[in-house]
């Protein structure tokens, strides 16, 4: 048996913190993890990793303040220019004592004070019961600015709870092996977040698919990653009167977008700890069910 050190023992905490904010576990359809900034200590600070969803903020209407550029000797922003804006925290850090954190919202952009912006909590879907109900949330929670965006796109669809759910990968089971929802109970589903186009960029020909437009976090608003949807939906001829058609003839749109909001933040002290849904944080579906 050996020992650690009070070093050591701090960086495997921030180690383990970090590691369980990038798995996605299956041991439980309760389990829940934490965004690893939830570890507060001297010289705190915290990066999300590339290819990791970044946290999602909102402006606080309470407080408001100046974002600055990366030397804080410029002021670029007030947060009250910008008081329905989702911003996308990458990066934290003290400074003089204080939080700030690094933030992205559209083609504004900067450091701010942690006070300035507020996490976007949102409901876990299993906790809805009806399709009304998680209708009405869709419409109306602070961290649905997504949702709402690309309902734009599907107007007089009905929302169906249990195909959100499904789509969203919700796990079901008892015990150690789970599985998770598939949508074999329909009589007819389309996924749309599988369809794809072709990308023409410096880097070369590639392909987008609607799941990857709604994961782009950082430099693009929710109506714009909505407009890249509905464009890759053209190309695979879902145009706006295909999509007419498919709901009167009884189709039902199933739709989950979480986009970086947790289900549960402190309330004193900061870092903030942001719990999340493991098996569907940061994820999104787009499905039509008959």
């Amino acid at each position: 048996m050996f020992k650690i050190n009070k070093i050591g023992a701090i960086w495997l905490m921030l180690l383990g913190a970090v590691t369980g904010s990038m798995a996605v576990t299956n041991a439980s359809a309760k389990t829940i993890k934490s965004y690893p900034w939830n570890f507060g200590r001297k010289g705190y600070s915290w990066t999300a990793p590339k290819d990791d969803a970044a946290p999602l903020y909102y402006t606080n209407a309470k407080r408001h303040g100046y974002i600055w550029n990366k030397g804080f000797t410029k002021k670029l922003h007030n947060t009250k220019n910008y008081p329905n804006r989702s911003w996308y925290v990458q990066k934290s850090f003290k400074r003089n004592g204080k939080v700030y954190y690094k933030v992205y919202g559209g083609k504004a952009s900067g450091y701010v004070w942690h006070g300035f912006v507020k996490p976007a909590i949102s409901k876990r879907i299993d906790t809805f019961t009806s399709d009304s109900q998680y209708t009405h949330y869709l419409k109306s929670n602070k961290s649905q600015k997504l949702s709402r965006a690309v309902l734009k796109y599907f107007p007089g669809a009905k929302v169906n709870l249990d195909a959100s759910r499904r789509g969203a990968g919700q796990l079901i089971g008892s015990g150690p092996v789970l599985s998770s929802m598939n949508l074999d109970n329909y009589s007819s589903s389309i996924d749309l977040t599988k369809l794809e186009m072709e990308t023409h960029d410096s880097m070369g020909n590639g392909s987008l698919t609607v799941l990857n437009a709604l994961q782009d976090p950082i430099l693009t608003s929710n109506a714009d990653k909505a407009k890249q949807v509905n464009k890759i939906l053209k190309k695979n001829g879902y145009n706006q009167n295909k999509i007419k058609s498919l709901i009167a003839d009884g189709y039902q749109l199933g739709i989950y977008m979480n986009d970086g909001a947790g289900i549960h933040s402190g309330k004193k002290g900061y870092p903030w700890t942001i719990d999340t849904f493991t098996n569907t944080f940061s994820n999104y579906a787009l499905v039509l069910v008959k």
